[in-house]
């Protein structure tokens, strides 16, 4: 039971949420730049294998390269968690969509960072600060 009080009041914690909401928002925008560059770095990559190597097998060998590298990346992407829900920011059941708005509470890309000061200022605990 002390156990359960513990985790409890380390929850309603401003602090504890605050950088918990903090953290998630940084995953979050650096998961998706991961995803982005490696979406773009792929016409790039393709013209300097070429420019290395002009036979298929080094163009066939960077490809597989890029798309492994791409599925681990978009995995990594797609399993970041949303600061305000705490469900998956990108996943809604097997959907995988790379939209700016959560699939589950609707939260924008541009507001991550005020989530935190709703979570603390929505808790009944601390309505006076």
């Amino acid at each position: 039971m002390h156990a359960e009080e513990s985790k409890q009041t380390a929850v309603c914690d401003p602090t504890v949420a605050s950088a918990v909401c903090r953290l998630r928002a940084t995953q979050l925008l650096r998961r998706r730049m991961m995803f982005y560059a490696i979406v773009i770095l792929y016409l790039p990559l393709m013209w300097l294998a070429h420019r290395i190597s002009p036979a298929m097998n080094s163009m066939v060998i960077m490809f597989i390269v890029w798309m492994a590298l791409l599925f681990l990346i978009t995995l990594y992407a797609a399993l970041a968690r949303c600061p305000r829900c705490g469900h998956y920011f990108h996943m809604h059941g097997m959907t995988l969509l790379f939209l700016r708005r959560c699939l589950h509470c609707h939260l924008h890309v541009n507001q991550l960072y005020t989530v935190e000061k709703e979570l603390v200022c929505s808790d009944s605990d601390y309505q006076n600060l």
